[in-house]
């Protein structure tokens, strides 16, 4: 029997990535999955999300008793909350639903986002990662790599490549009814 509990989406919140969470949403539905959406930041990208979360959160606490004071939020709510900030929108109200989201932000310190990537999902024992990629040329791969070539190589679990543009197996709810 094939299953799935924790399916991990890393996202650079470009084209190829949303096709990636399609699939992801589609997977996480189907079984019943805890979906995981991961954006890896460089360090300076990531203390400037998590400072302003902090801020934000400082400035607009949640309501809360009157009597009371706000607490100040853990750093691992504020990087929660920062993820949800940052990706939230990626994701369909509808979906958000009916699957089990979670929203990580990472920094990848001394590593390559593809490294960064493959050691969350070591951290997070995930058994399928969706990861979206763009058509370069061979120049371009010569010149920058690939963070996706990276994940597929040493990645500790299966990996679904989602090629952007590509076809589309993916079928709304309108589609799938028709």
């Amino acid at each position: 029997m094939f299953a799935l509990t924790k399916i991990l989406v890393p996202t650079n919140r470009g084209e190829p990535s949303k096709a990636a969470i399609r699939y992801g949403i589609a997977f996480a539905r189907q079984f019943g999955a805890r979906l995981i959406l991961v954006r890896v930041l460089s360090p300076d990208e990531y203390e400037a999300a998590i400072e302003t979360e902090r801020v934000i959160e400082t400035l607009l606490p949640e309501e809360s008793a009157p009597d009371s004071a706000p607490a100040a939020p853990s750093t691992e709510d504020v990087a929660r909350n920062a993820a949800r900030e940052h990706l939230g929108e990626l994701i369909d109200p509808d979906a958000e639903r009916e699957t089990q989201v979670e929203y990580l932000l990472r920094s990848s310190g001394r590593q390559s986002p593809g490294d960064a990537l493959v050691a969350c999902a070591e951290e997070l024992d995930v058994e399928l990662i969706v990861i979206g990629k763009h058509r370069i040329g061979f120049v371009e791969h010569l010149l920058a790599g690939s963070v996706t070539e990276t994940v597929v190589r040493q990645a500790p679990c299966s990996v679904l490549i989602v090629q952007h543009p590509g076809r589309e197996f993916v079928l709304s709810d309108e589609e799938t009814a028709a």
